[in-house]
């Protein structure tokens, strides 16, 4: 963050005509202001001048402006601009982007447009004017269908992967035409595949997701940090040797290595497992859990409302003894194991886990965080959610009758 304002002026003085533009424009803060800056602005002098024009169209689809702020779907800047370049889109709204390190590099950023000016002489048309490719069609609808929020997270998740294979699938049957895909139309669907695979890593499109990084490695596409997402996704479905290979392969990615993975016993019927890391002898193992005991509670962590609420159980003398004897703290499948190893450096009272697979926890609907679960004699006797402070969670455990 301190390094903003440098980037900005920066900014300001490799393009004045478009920095003058976005200072002396009030931040948008409606669809009706948005529509108007749209109508009495040439694009080609506004921050979304720099985005693809179906990616510009993509990313103001997305837009929700609501009572109280407005929601900025990231992935298409990230995707497409630098981050000086995000800097100044995001103002355009009167907001700081998510973090500061979101976008591409100018290198990265000029091979996409070399991509996109050979795709149209292979298509015969001209950049900005080509039509949209069968991929893209696709992808504009993947990237218009609505989160399913009122589903439960199983249900959400199966939902999403039917959408990209409905919509993608198809790519994959033939296994000559997709690799006659346009450069640009294979980083659409390395995209499509991120949106099945962010949350429940599976072995199949995981394995499409290889396809493709290896036919773009093969034009030439490809740097090592292509292969971060594939990594993580090794990972998310277990295959620890092919992750570490995966890093031995392409050392520029930016991921902590594995801690080694230690065969345990084999899993009990019917319990489900979960990922434990010691963070002493840097191993990690596969655990069963039985929910069956008198007391269990199940909290789901991993975001910076459960660390508060972690720190707050810890510091309790009530909550502590309980937490310490009879929680479980769960992370989803696809949870970073370095952030499970500085969990434990935390709360070493309150080590976190990570589901083996989500499907073996289907007792467990709704994976936001923190979700608490509480089982009593193997049944869910209690669900609820949030972070509201001590006195919240004590009624809550009380009514479940934890406490």
């Amino acid at each position: 963050m301190i390094r903003l304002p440098s980037v900005l002026l920066a900014t300001c003085l490799a393009t004045p005509a478009l920095a003058a533009s976005t200072r002396n424009t009030p931040p948008i803060h409606s669809q009706a202001e948005l529509q108007h800056y749209l109508r009495e602005t040439p694009v080609q002098s506004t921050p979304l001048a720099p985005l693809p024009p179906a990616s510009r169209k993509r990313f103001l689809a997305q837009l929700r402006f609501r009572p109280h702020g407005i929601d900025i779907n990231y992935d298409e800047p990230a995707a497409e601009l630098t981050h000086p370049q995000i800097v100044q889109l995001y103002a355009l709204f009167g907001q700081p982007p998510p973090s500061d390190d979101l976008g591409v590099t100018p290198a990265r950023q000029r091979q996409l447009r070399l991509e996109r000016v050979e795709d149209a002489r292979r298509r015969g048309c001209i950049p900005a004017q080509c039509p949209e490719s069968e991929a893209e069609r696709h992808f504009d609808a993947l990237s218009a269908i609505k989160p399913r929020f009122s589903l439960p997270d199983a249900q959400r998740f199966a939902a999403e992967k039917r959408d990209y294979d409905r919509l993608f699938g198809g790519f994959f049957h033939d296994p000559v035409a997709w690799r006659n895909l346009g450069d640009p139309d294979l980083r659409l669907l390395v995209r499509a595949l991120y949106t099945t695979l962010y949350a429940v890593p599976d072995a199949a499109h995981v394995a499409q997701l290889r396809r493709v990084l290896q036919e773009m490695q093969r034009r030439g596409m490809t740097g090592d940090a292509d292969f971060e997402e594939l990594y993580k996704a090794e990972i998310g479905i277990r295959q620890f040797d092919a992750a570490a290979r995966l890093r031995g392969e392409y050392p520029g990615m930016h991921v902590a290595a594995l801690p080694a993975f230690t065969p345990g016993p084999a899993p009990v019927d019917n319990q489900p497992t979960a990922l434990s890391v010691d963070v002493h002898s840097d191993t990690m193992r596969r655990q069963a859990f039985n929910l069956g005991g008198p007391l269990r509670i199940v909290v789901i962590a991993g975001c910076h409302f459960s660390e508060d609420a972690a720190r707050a159980i810890e510091a309790d003398a009530q909550l502590r003894p309980l937490f310490e004897r009879h929680s479980v703290w769960l992370a989803s499948p696809a949870q970073p194991i370095e952030d499970v190893s500085a969990w434990d450096r935390q709360f070493p009272g309150l080590p976190m886990y990570v589901a083996w697979h989500q499907d073996e926890w289907s007792m467990l609907p709704n994976w936001g965080m923190p979700t608490y679960y509480v089982f009593r004699d193997g049944r869910l006797a209690k669900q609820f959610k949030g972070w509201l402070g001590t006195a919240k969670l004590k009624q809550e455990l009380h009514d479940a009758g934890a406490l």
